[in-house]
């Protein structure tokens, strides 16, 4: 007989989160989510509004991979997902580097 799980295969280590990693994903894709889902937030001064709150709290969460979130303010780029971009590059730097310290 077969052990329990022993036919399944692991997760690859990028695909484990923490939980203050698992917290800022969530928060930045109510950021983008916001956006397009309410249309009131079209409106330009309420949209700028979110905008900001969006950058200064990726500026918070991810310190200089932030400044990526600064692309929300060039107009057009509503369109893309840019904080959850940024939560990308700042999960994979982040992985790298602690994949670099153990070697």
């Amino acid at each position: 007989m077969k052990k329990r799980g022993e036919g399944l295969k692991s997760f690859p280590r990028y695909f484990v989160f923490t939980e203050d990693e698992l917290i800022f994903l969530i928060i930045c894709v109510l950021l983008d989510v916001s956006e397009y889902v309410v249309a009131v937030l079209l409106v330009t001064i309420v949209g700028d509004i979110l905008d900001i709150v969006g950058i200064i709290a990726c500026l918070a969460m991810f310190r200089w991979v932030g400044i990526i979130s600064l692309f929300e303010l060039v107009p057009g780029a509503d369109i893309l997902p840019i904080f959850i971009i940024t939560w990308l590059i700042w999960y994979f730097i982040k992985k790298t580097k602690k994949k670099t310290a153990h070697l």
